[in-house]
């Protein structure tokens, strides 16, 4: 009697002991397949672009490049003269309504985000603007 007692406890303790191995190598392979799927679309998925926002005055336009002061409520580094040229890509807008760059004029505040880089130049060139957005009340 004691022998098979003692053969039923190590033949439960037996199974419990693989359902627990089996449970746990399943969840490794899971982990693995979740884990690799998602490094693949990380690797796959498109770097994000960062961009920057300022507010500025309008020095100057020209036919196709516009020349701005940065405002006092910026950081220090966009308080000074910048230029910049139009693209077809550059959204201007106001009050979120398209509009066209000739309505821009000398005097405007504007904010301007863009993505590219800052060369530091006199006076500093902006590379890549995304967006002009036209801050005054009225056109």
């Amino acid at each position: 009697m004691i022998i098979v007692a003692l053969l039923m406890k190590k033949s439960k303790i037996s199974h419990i002991i693989s359902l627990i191995i089996g449970g746990v190598i399943i969840a490794g392979i899971f982990f693995y397949i979740g884990y690799r799927t998602a490094y693949i679309r990380y690797e796959n998925a498109e770097p994000a672009i960062i961009t920057q926002t300022f507010y500025a005055t309008i020095s100057e336009i020209t036919e196709d490049t516009v020349t701005v002061t940065g405002m006092d409520v910026n950081d220090i580094n966009f308080r000074g003269e910048f230029v910049f040229g139009i693209e077809k890509e550059t959204e201007i807008i106001w009050r979120y309504t398209d509009i066209a760059f000739s309505d821009l004029d000398t005097g405007d505040k504007i904010a301007i985000t863009f993505a590219g880089e800052i060369m530091e130049t006199y006076p500093m060139q902006i590379t890549q603007v995304e967006q002009i957005q036209l801050l005054d009340d009225e056109l």
